[in-house]
């Protein structure tokens, strides 16, 4: 047994588990095992599955948007922004524990609140973007929700997930967008 754990390795554990095995596995033994812990030391932490949750889902909103979207705005120029937030989708994100979230929205309306709040915050920060890119607001958010369809429904669709076949799919998205801002500054799209 691991004599020190933090919250964070039980959130890590949490979204192994989550990817592996879907969210019906996600109990209090099971996560005790990988992190490798007592149930007491969970229980210290969390008092119950239900706190645990409330705890995961803000971290899974940290680590797999909030801070993606950050570390992508570093970037000054519109274009490179947008492949940084491709890059970062396509090896940061934790795909297969995001369908399984995605599928245990379902069934939790906890779940589902955050899973809401999760693809609001991306589709906002794709339209920032967009914004610098594409002037017509019709069409930028048409082209983000697009992109946050490509990426849900990539993750809903394929088990495994294969990450080349991502890849292309997201360059090819990417593509598209580029398409748009260059015809939007050539002046040959309207509203």
């Amino acid at each position: 047994m691991r004599l020190v754990v933090t919250r964070e390795d039980y959130f890590i554990a949490a979204m192994a588990i989550l990817a592996e095995e879907g969210h019906g596995a996600l109990k209090v033994a099971p996560l005790c095992r990988r992190v490798g812990v007592t149930t007491g030391s969970f229980y210290n932490y969390f008092g119950s599955l239900d706190g645990f949750i409330a705890e995961l889902l803000p971290y899974w909103e940290q680590e797999q948007t909030d801070r993606l979207i950050r570390l992508a705005s570093v970037r000054p120029e519109p274009r490179a922004r947008i492949t940084a937030l491709k890059d970062l989708a396509l090896k940061e994100i934790q795909h297969e524990a995001e369908a399984a979230i995605r599928a245990w929205a379902n069934f939790n309306p906890e779940v589902y609140a955050a899973q809401q709040r999760v693809d609001t915050e991306r589709f906002d920060a794709l339209v920032a973007v967009l914004r610098e890119l594409i002037p017509h607001k019709r069409e930028r958010d048409l082209l983000a929700v697009m992109g946050i369809s490509l990426l849900s429904g990539y993750q809903a669709w394929r088990k495994p997930l294969d990450r080349r076949e991502l890849s292309r799919v997201l360059d090819e998205y990417q593509r598209l967008l580029f398409d748009h801002a260059d015809l939007a500054e050539r002046g040959l799209r309207g509203a």
